[in-house]
């Protein structure tokens, strides 16, 4: 594929005009099949939207970022935070932290596993890949996206979203900290993006006030 597209280029002098013609025509047909099945990745009902993990060329994943969204795909590439430091590991003073890819090489996309979807997406540039085993792409659940929204970038909407589907006296399992895998109840939502949760630990319930993010529901 590589050689032909090299030959075509070192003959691009000697085109004539018809030609030029059909190789426009030809191209543009390529771009509409690419949108077409990247739209049908996108699915066509809220239930059949899963979300995937996928694999970018190094450094790539600006540029796949800008595609999936001229393509109206939903996708996340997610940043993190960190600090600005000087050489020697000193950190800077009254420096703003500095946004980093926080997993470089991967991103999440949210589509319907269908032969059509990842036909689609393996046409865009910079996309190697999505994780799974035995030609099989591993789900990741929306709550979880969301939980890692919230953890990584502070999002507003994911807050609201999992804020949403949590009631007060319900039911919740700890996923990280010191209390990680204890049931509790929910007493309180914050409006922050936290809630005050009675842990039940020993057959005592203990009030703690954890993020979003690190309490399941059930």
């Amino acid at each position: 594929m590589m050689r032909a597209d090299v030959k075509r280029l070192s003959d691009a002098e000697v085109i004539g005009p018809t030609d030029r013609h059909t190789a426009v025509i030809d191209k543009v047909r390529a771009t509409t099949r690419r949108s077409q099945a990247l739209l049908a990745a996108a699915g066509q009902s809220e239930s059949a939207l899963h979300w995937y993990v996928i694999r970018t060329d190094a450094h790539a994943e600006m540029a796949v970022d800008n595609l999936l969204t001229s393509a109206n795909v939903e996708h996340w590439l997610p940043f993190m935070k960190v600090a600005d430091r000087r050489r020697g590991g000193r950190k800077r003073a009254c420096r703003e932290p500095l946004e980093v890819l926080a997993w470089p090489g991967y991103m999440f996309v949210r589509v319907v596993s269908s032969p059509e979807a990842w036909a689609g997406l393996r046409t865009v540039k910079g996309i190697l890949g999505v994780l799974g085993a035995d030609e099989k792409p591993f789900p990741v659940k929306h709550e979880k996206v969301l939980q890692l929204k919230v953890f990584l970038e502070g999002n507003v909407i994911a807050i609201g979203e999992i804020a949403k589907g949590l009631k007060v006296g319900e039911l919740v399992r700890v996923n990280q900290g010191p209390f990680a895998s204890f049931p509790g109840t929910v007493s309180e939502l914050c409006d922050d993006g936290r809630a005050r949760v009675e842990v039940m630990i020993f057959g005592r319930a203990v009030p703690v006030t954890l993020g979003l993010d690190q309490i399941d529901k059930g």
